[in-house]
């Protein structure tokens, strides 16, 4: 697979990459400027939304003559740097054109449909990779550090893209069987975010998988007294469930079933319900590995090869 490569960042501090390498932006303003063309690229931007991420509602006098200063600013960077994009000035504000693959927001929302659209029908190996790929263009949050309200509140609805897509790549980990590789990771995540359910609920899953048995269940009561006492609710039917089973598997003596590497039988197990097929086993599925190698490798960046043999050397 062939990767283009990004030359808009906005995913953390902007940055902008052209032929001749990194383009030193003049200031916050036309910051948020081009990050709001970004965000909407290939479609027109009107005047007063960038005016009102740029100054919120207390736009100067001269805020429209300040956004054209702007972008003829941007334009001729884009020209020195040579950046393949151009901005269009258009009856009611701006275009930005450039092919969404070069703006990491896009190419992560690309990526993220793509896995989750062949994630249902193969669930492999190569699939973890390509959430992977996605996951690791964050690196930090949208905007950080313009100072802008409204980009603050566009932010969000990312972030909550982010942190969907991350689960759905640890939901995929453990029906792989990679338990013991992410749980650092959850760890980490769950003591970030205590009240995302879905995260609590596959790090219980894999302490559970990892032989950790009073941890995953420590872990619940921890999360129901939290929950008690600063939402005064209790926790989601997933995450009792989860404690069910394994309060069921411990009164019965029944340890952990080992689970293996991926195996290529394509044959489904027969569970209950999903959290138990997690719980005790991960079903069989395809491997996937070999199309990953041939496929996928020469477009890795260092730090994505390492991921990718680190998952394949052991679950």
């Amino acid at each position: 697979m062939t990767r283009e490569p990004a030359v808009f960042l906005v995913l953390g501090a902007l940055v902008v990459q052209g032929s001749r390498g990194e383009v030193k932006l003049s200031g916050n303003r036309q910051r948020i400027l081009l990050t709001m063309l970004l965000l909407e690229c290939n479609r027109v931007v009107a005047v007063d939304r960038l005016i009102r991420a740029i100054w919120g509602d207390s736009p100067p006098a001269t805020a429209r003559s300040q956004i054209r200063i702007c972008v003829s600013s941007l334009r001729r960077q884009f020209a020195g740097g040579e950046v393949g994009a151009t901005i269009e000035t258009h009856k009611t504000g701006y275009r930005l054109r450039t092919p969404e693959a070069g703006v990491d927001l896009h190419r992560f929302g690309q990526l993220i449909s793509r896995a989750r659209a062949e994630a249902a029908e193969r669930p492999d190996l190569d699939l973890a990779l390509l959430y992977r790929e996605a996951l690791a263009l964050w690196r930090g949050p949208l905007g950080e550090g313009l100072g802008s309200p409204l980009l603050d509140t566009v932010s969000l609805k990312f972030h909550e893209d982010y942190h969907s897509a991350l689960e759905d790549c640890y939901e995929l980990e453990l029906r792989l069987g990679y338990h013991r590789r992410v749980l650092g990771e959850l760890t980490h995540h769950v003591s970030e975010h205590p009240f995302r359910e879905t995260l609590t609920a596959q790090l219980m899953i894999a302490l559970y998988r990892s032989g950790r048995t009073a941890d995953a269940l420590a872990l619940f009561r921890d999360t129901h007294r939290r929950f008690r006492d600063e939402l005064g609710i209790v926790p989601g039917e997933r995450l009792r469930s989860i404690e069910a089973l394994i309060l069921g598997a411990t009164d019965t003596a029944a340890p952990p079933r080992p689970v293996t590497r991926p195996a290529t039988d394509t044959t489904p197990a027969q569970h209950p319900c999903p959290d138990e097929a997690l719980l005790f086993g991960a079903a069989p599925v395809h491997a996937g590995a070999a199309r990953t190698s041939t496929a996928r490798s020469p477009a890795q960046p260092p730090q994505q090869a390492q991921q990718a043999a680190t998952l394949r050397t052991r679950p």
